[in-house]
């Protein structure tokens, strides 16, 4: 074997990368190298030319000017994140980076920028580490699936080390034969190749994916992360201990800036001393982190690792004051640069446990930029006031980092205590209300032995959902506690443990696991299958060949679900498995068994595999499957079509939604796609590409993402649709509203809609009493026919059926807006209360209503109340009297299907030539099919 080949065995074997993963990983990599190493170049470089023009006086003003630039910048970044795709972004930043650069290095180099100009290109070098790290992370997270990204992204993460150590020291090296400005021109070219790798990934390993994975791949956007954060009191803590390190990381490297500054006079060593102390920050972080974390937080627990930091920091801020030297602020910058990447970050991670994953990703970008920019305005202002404002030495900084430590260090204590309530309330949430009643009380001391006695002594549902949770961490200390559950009687605890062993390198326990997949449980054999795909040492594809033509089926089906899962989106590796071949033969069995619930086992097994492996050749099965007569086979096709991600499977699974036992399963499948789904249903439900009762149920699918995209998209099939598709548009609104106050509903537009429903009601009245009036002045004058009277009679019942609906809408309106239990009940009174609950509905509702409301709704529900006729009602609520002719016209405008044909009918059967223009009209706005065909043979039938 040559040297190349044993280089790349070691290399996958050691990093856990697949073979046909490597050329992008190591891309990916390469990449996230020349951005920290650009920006280890770029920074030392501008720092020192800011230094050297402005001194460290200038550092305060700064610091406030980055921390409004980058939260205003977030603001903005997001917004154009919705607008273009990222590869545009992406590319546009490193472009505009490159220009950013040259610019600076021509500005500099001929005196161009000077003074005030210089905060510039400060503020541009934070902003920029910031965005290109970001950026980068999104593109990762595209590039892989979850179960990838937990593989590789440590691997891909060193790339990231090795820059920050090689940058650094490269610019301490540059600056001994190159000016320092001209240190941006190399930084410039640097970026160029960035560019071209991120093109190229782009091109290779993005363009291939659909919205919908794009979507699963993302990051999920947070609706309110401030209250998320504010509502848990452990993430509080967690934000403001990392505010106050950011806080006091400022007020340290404002020191370090200041004593280099004052001690290193020459511009180009100062670059150099910056550079050299980045590199080698990096360095000792590194070092820390391989040799020292894992046993400083083993040995002292959680909780005490994380006094490791501001220990280290207090005891080098009481020194300076003792000994005023650089060293001193060296050693301070050292601890504050090495421990908090180090054992400060595993820590805090390990702390956030107890805290659900989607709220940890939901809050993580606020905590990581917002709760940092803040941390340094703030730095700012207290540099402005104290060392600006009352002159003082930034020796004496000290002072008041060792105070804000004592804050620190109070914090922790409550964020440790926090933190074993929230461990606790995790582990009572596990119960059952059966297991309740024998509830084992778990001593709650260091997180890694928590977990661990959890592990040992835990019940099975606290066993479960710890599993859960250190699944999320993919801590190797957790690896025995886990070992030691794999044989627990429980087979949903074997198959967590599994699924946590696949990730973690401790040992290999692929002779122990491959014992596993005898066991009865499908779910435990299919994971210990997936498990010893990756970590089986001998030839696998003989291994899976033996088990996949097992004449046990458990076996067989397992073998061939864990092929698929693992195989998933990798068509290298489908075809090396021959999984299309092992689909076939699954096929040919199925075709010749006659035993029913073996074939119905078999066909399950297919369409999963199917579905997990994306395999598009076979998609015509799931098609098949969905119209199939079992109920539960039609389930697992359902959900089989939404782990494709093809959006030819979004129709046949909306069929599914009007029937109640597929309901559930179908929605969670239309969820599974993703939120760029939304758009599609609210495409489906307004060009009525859907059946109509489809479209009502479809609006429950929207209603599960409990977002602001599905509240917007509510709103929006409120204003023209189908009055059952804006009921139910309604109701999921005001569940939406009730349950999570998070979410946005505007007073003015609920107000809106209240208001032209009334309207709508008012007009609905004036209509019904034209028609009463004319079917009177015609039965007087004997001008009617009897078919006519007929149509009139018709249209008039359903005027008033969409009165009662117009009712039912307006009360469910008010149910947005004031609490359900007061409002809900009103309408049933009004509507078929006794005659004195009918009034003190009304004075209820005068009560509640703002005067605006008052002043529509009031008239409308005491028009309800009275026994008098039409004309009399008109009359009260002062009511315009339409024309037959603008009757006509105003209720072919409205989005009514069955409310027109009425119209249309009655038009056909009176008078169809005095209407021509009105039908012409009409034809031109119309999209209903029906309704189309309709007006064109009414007008057929007409003289030119």
């Amino acid at each position: 074997m040559s040297f190349k080949k044993t280089l790349k065995h070691h290399v996958l074997k050691v990093f856990d990368i697949k073979e046909e993963e490597l050329k992008k990983t190591l891309l990916l990599q390469l990449n996230i190298f020349i951005l920290i190493t650009t920006l280890l170049i770029v920074k030392p470089t501008i720092n020192s030319l800011f230094l050297s023009e402005l001194s460290s006086d200038a550092l305060p003003l700064a610091y406030v000017f980055t921390a409004v630039l980058a939260i205003i910048g977030s603001y903005f970044y997001d917004k154009a994140l919705e607008k273009f795709q990222l590869n545009i972004i992406i590319d546009k930043t490193l472009i505009g980076s490159i220009i950013s650069l040259i610019v600076f290095g021509i500005g500099f180099n001929f005196n161009l920028i000077t003074g005030f100009l210089l905060y510039i290109p400060y503020v541009w070098v934070a902003i920029f580490g910031l965005l290109t790290a970001s950026q980068f992370w999104i593109l990762a997270n595209l590039v892989y699936n979850v179960r990838e990204a937990k593989r590789v992204f440590g691997f891909i993460g060193a790339g990231a080390i090795a820059g920050g150590i090689f940058g650094g020291y490269l610019t301490s090296v540059l600056t001994t034969f190159m000016n320092s400005q001209n240190l941006l021109f190399v930084a410039a070219l640097l970026l160029i190749l960035c560019i071209a790798i991120t093109r190229y990934i782009w091109r290779t390993e993005v363009e291939k994916l659909n919205p919908f994975q794009v979507s699963i791949r993302s990051n999920p956007k947070s609706d309110s992360p401030f209250k998320l954060i504010k509502h848990s009191k452990l993430l509080s803590l967690i934000a403001l201990v990392i505010g106050l390190s950011a806080l006091i990381a400022k007020l340290v490297d404002y020191q370090y800036s200041d004593y280099a500054f004052r001690l290193i006079d020459d511009q180009d060593d100062l670059t150099s001393f910056f550079g050299f102390w980045l590199s080698t920050l990096s360095v000792i972080s590194l070092l820390i982190q391989l040799f020292l974390t894992k046993r400083i937080v083993g040995t002292f627990g959680v909780g005490k690792s994380l006094l490791w930091l501001p220990s280290g920091i207090l005891i080098g801020s009481i020194l300076l004051l003792v000994i005023p030297q650089l060293w001193v602020v060296v050693f301070i910058k050292i601890i504050d640069g090495s421990l908090k990447q180090s054992v400060n970050k595993s820590a805090t991670e390990l702390l956030s446990i107890p805290i659900p994953i989607d709220i940890k990703k939901k809050t993580k970008t606020f905590t990581d930029v917002v709760v940092d920019s803040i941390a340094t305005g703030i730095a700012g202002f207290i540099l402005i006031f104290f060392i600006n404002g009352l002159d003082l030495s930034s020796t004496y900084i000290s002072i008041i980092i060792i105070a804000l430590i004592l804050v620190w260090l109070t914090l922790i204590y409550y964020l440790r205590q926090e933190y074993i309530i929230a461990f606790k309330n995790l582990l009572d949430l596990s119960q059952t209300k059966k297991t309740k009643l024998v509830k084992q009380d778990i001593k709650v001391t260091s997180i890694i032995d928590s977990v661990i006695r959890v592990f040992n002594s835990g019940t099975e549902n606290q066993i479960i959902n710890m599993l859960t949770k250190t699944l999320e961490v993919k801590d190797e200390r957790f690896f025995y506690g886990i070992k030691n559950i794999l044989h627990h009687t429980s087979p949903r605890v074997k198959t967590l443990a599994i699924d946590n062993l696949y990730y973690l390198k401790t040992e290999n326990l692929s002779t122990e696991i491959e014992e596993m997949v005898h066991d009865r449980n499908q779910n435990v054999t299919t994971s210990a299958f997936r498990y010893l795909l990756k970590h089986y040492q001998k030839n696998k594809v003989e291994l899976f060949e033996k088990y996949i033509n097992s004449d046990d089926y458990t076996i067989s089906n397992a073998a061939l679900l864990g092929l698929s899962l693992e195989l998933r989106n990798n068509p290298i590796l489908q075809y090396k498995f021959s999984l299309e071949q092992k689909i076939d033969n699954a096929l040919s069995k199925y075709s010749n068994l006659t035993d029913e619930a073996l074939k119905k086992e078999i066909i399950s097994v297919i369409l999963e595999s199917i579905g997990n492996a994306k395999l598009s050749t076979y998609y015509f099965i799931i098609n098949t499957q969905l119209q199939a007569n079992d109920i539960d086979i039609v389930r697992v096709a359902i959900r089989s079509a939404s782990k494709t991600l093809n959006s030819e499977f979004i129709t046949p699974i909306i069929t599914h939604l009007s029937v109640k036992d597929t309901r559930p399963c179908a929605i969670n499948a239309l969820y599974a796609y993703g939120e760029p789904v939304i758009d599609v249903l609210f495409d489906k439900i307004i060009n009525e590409t859907i059946d109509f009762e489809d479209a009502i149920y479809t609006v429950l699918a929207i209603e599960k993402f409990k977002s602001q995209k599905a509240i917007n998209t509510l709103m929006l099939l409120i204003n023209d649709t189908e009055h059952a598709v804006k009921i139910e548009a309604i109701e999921a609104l005001k569940r939406l509203k009730w349950k999570y106050p998070n979410l946005k509903i505007k007073d003015d537009y609920i107000v809106h809609q209240i208001l032209d429903e009334c309207q709508l009601y008012q007009n609905t009245l004036a209509v019904i009493h034209t028609q009463i009036v004319l079917q009177y002045k015609k039965k007087a004058t004997a001008t009617e026919t009897k078919e006519e009277n007929e149509a009139r009679i018709g249209l008039i019942h359903v005027l008033e059926q969409r009165l009662d609906r117009q009712l039912q809408r307006i009360f469910r309106f008010l149910g947005i807006k004031y609490p359900p239990q007061d409002v809900d009940p009103i309408l049933n009174t009004i509507m078929n209360g006794k005659e004195e609950q009918r009034v003190h509905a009304v004075e209820f509702l005068d009560n509640i209503l703002n005067s605006q409301l008052k002043k529509e709704l009031i008239p409308v529900a005491e028009s309800v109340i009275l026994t008098s006729n039409s004309e009399e009602k008109i009359k009260k609520l002062n009511l315009k009297v339409f024309s037959e002719a603008e009757c006509y016209h105003e209720l072919l405008k409205r989005k009514d299907v069955k409310l027109k044909f009425a119209v249309l009918y009655l038009i056909e059967k009176s008078n169809p030539l005095k209407y021509k223009v009105l039908l012409e009209t009409v034809l031109t706005q119309e999209t209903n099919a029906k309704l189309i065909a309709n007006i064109k043979n009414i007008l057929s039938l007409l003289p030119n």
